[in-house]
């Protein structure tokens, strides 16, 4: 009788929320390495060697989950309010989370300390939205994979071992059946399975929409260099080109820098779609600036039909033909470049058009190398 069940229960889940709350206002201010834990080291380095957190939040966040169902902590009368308790925790990340990733929240604020700013002395972040960046949306992603496998394992069954417990003796003082005890653990389970589903679509869309459309936005930069082939041999009296032009190489420099940091940090479900996206997307872009590039080209050389001038010295091509052979050689070039990061280039659309469209140079090319 002088336990007052849900005021304890309502005093414990203020001090879960108080300590999460204070790890996101410091991850706001510092960004997401920010040393927010404040467990005891012996169990930060637990949870990093036995899951795989690396962000000090979701080790705050992993470490205060696990902190409810302590022996000085949990009380069996409220196991159903412990468990709502842990998904509502889940849920105030995931809500900073998705709120990030909508553009809503800034990081590196000041938070109006004047004094500081006065001072001249810079206090934390220059303030940026981490939705723009992809190296924090790939490793925030890759923590949210590790929670939710956590979720539904191994927090399932340090919830299952302290309400459900399968030692003989510790079954006969919760004063449950067999059957109740196991109904229970199917409830917990189905408890957080919910709580997990709610993390997968964020995964999805981060890395199919946001992680994507930066990418391809990055790779798609060096493409208004293509319009610059023709000018490089228009009566300029050029020996033909030997090689691809020093753009191509880096069209995909941001792709292949991104996959190198965090290929063995991409979520299993997430697989390579999102790659085959971004080459494809600009891959097309490419095909359509080559395609305008050599209409232009071929209504130039009809324009140059009746003048002797058409066909330079040099190598005995026209200008027009050495056009032709840099966009075959660019072409080869990007094609190398793609299937470097083990992208098939026959399955993608926009590639296979880049080929058709240089093939016609292709003699151009075995005849400058017969030479």
């Amino acid at each position: 009788k002088k336990w007052n069940l849900p005021i304890y229960y309502q005093l414990r889940f203020a001090e879960f929320c108080k300590r999460l709350d204070r790890a996101l206002d410091g991850v706001r201010r510092e960004g997401w390495e920010a040393n927010v834990f404040t467990g005891e080291d012996r169990d930060a380095k637990a949870i990093q060697d036995q899951l795989g957190f690396e962000l000090p939040i979701f080790l705050e966040l992993y470490d205060t989950l696990l902190s409810m169902w302590k022996s000085n902590v949990f009380l069996r009368p409220l196991t159903h309010r412990f468990l709502r308790g842990a998904v509502q925790l889940v849920g105030r990340v995931l809500g900073f989370v998705k709120e990030g990733l909508d553009g809503k929240i800034e990081f590196g604020e000041n938070n109006g300390n004047e004094n500081d700013a006065s001072s001249g002395t810079m206090v934390g972040l220059p303030p940026y939205f981490w939705h723009e960046r992809v190296e924090d949306i790939a490793m925030v992603t890759w923590e949210l994979t590790i929670l939710d496998t956590c979720m539904t394992h191994d927090y399932l069954e340090v919830i299952a071992d302290t309400v459900c417990p399968t030692d003989k003796e510790s079954r006969q003082s919760t004063y449950n059946s067999s059957i109740e005890l196991d109904e229970m653990r199917a409830l917990a389970s189905n408890v957080l399975m919910e709580s997990s589903h709610e993390i997968s679509p964020v995964v999805s869309h981060s890395w199919n929409a946001l992680i994507v459309d930066n990418l391809t936005s990055q790779c798609s930069v060096p493409l208004s260099a293509v319009k610059g082939v023709a000018a490089t041999y228009r009566m300029t009296n050029r020996p033909p080109p030997t090689q691809a032009s020093p753009f191509v190489a880096t069209i995909l420099r941001p792709l292949k820098d991104f996959d190198s940091s965090y290929s063995s940090r991409t979520p299993p479900q997430i697989g390579d779609d999102w790659k085959y996206q971004i080459i494809g997307t600009v891959s097309t872009k490419y095909s359509v600036a080559v395609e305008e590039l050599i209409a232009t080209v071929k209504r130039t050389e009809e324009a140059l039909k009746s003048r002797k001038t058409r066909r330079m010295m040099a190598g005995g091509m026209s200008d027009g033909e050495k056009v032709k052979l840099q966009l075959y050689l660019d072409h080869r070039e990007f094609r190398s470049q793609v299937e470097e990061l083990g992208v098939d280039a026959e399955s993608v659309e926009g590639l296979v058009k880049l080929g058709q469209l240089t093939q016609e140079a292709e003699c151009l090319f075995l005849q400058s190398q017969s030479k």
